[in-house]
């Protein structure tokens, strides 16, 4: 025996035209503002993300600082050229330019030939200098570490070799380019003697290199 036909079920009306329009047209308006509010809680969510991203990114840049000094911390006559990290996230140094009055200069011992060593006396004096180094790219730099990428102490010995550098570095006359990443490898490219870097996507290679390591000349 067949059950029984079940009713359709239809929904439910006051029976008032008015009422039910009304009824109608407030669901619909809820449905839309629930919408609404599901489409901005989504956009400030990724609004959110994404401050929250820049931030991380903020407290992770570098910023690589080129500096020149005369005397060491005891106050000891030492030419220095110094890189340092003044950022606050570790920066990763690609490549290191430097130029002595525009001549590129691709080692200690170059760097020396161009701004001091003018006479074969003075040349055969350089061969022997006591020069110190440490290589400055590629390198990773800690927030507030340094490296002193070249360094020429004052002896008596070479002592009127240290003062014509001397005199000649503080006439600001060397310059250098340093290309330098965070974490992130967000990279820049810049002087490193004022605040202001270019971002790049990549380091470029550049056309002369300086290279402070042993049996450069």
């Amino acid at each position: 025996m067949d059950a029984p036909e079940q009713p359709h079920q239809h929904p439910a009306h006051t029976n008032h035209r008015w009422l039910d329009i009304v009824l109608a047209l407030s669901a619909m308006f809820v449905s839309v503002i629930s919408l609404f509010v599901a489409i901005e809680h989504g956009r400030t969510m990724g609004r959110m993300a994404d401050a929250n991203a820049r931030m991380v990114q903020a407290n992770s840049w570098p910023f690589v600082e080129f500096s020149t000094h005369n005397v060491d911390e005891h106050g000891n006559g030492d030419v220095r050229l110094v890189l340092t990290n003044e950022g606050i996230g570790p920066a990763r140094i690609e490549t290191l330019e430097l130029w002595w009055n525009g001549q590129p200069i691709a080692s200690p011992g170059a760097l020396l030939d161009a701004c001091c060593s003018t006479t074969p006396t003075e040349r055969a004096l350089q061969k022997t200098t006591t020069v110190a180094w440490e290589p400055a790219s590629p390198k990773i730099l800690r927030a507030g570490e340094e490296v002193d990428f070249f360094g020429m102490p004052e002896t008596p010995r070479d002592k009127e070799l240290w003062n014509k550098f001397s005199d000649e570095e503080e006439h600001g006359k060397i310059t250098a380019r340093i290309c330098f990443c965070s974490v992130f490898n967000e990279c820049w490219l810049g002087s490193g003697k004022t605040t202001h870097a270019d971002p790049v996507a990549s380091c470029p290679a550049p056309k002369v290199p300086f290279q402070s390591s042993p049996g450069q000349n």
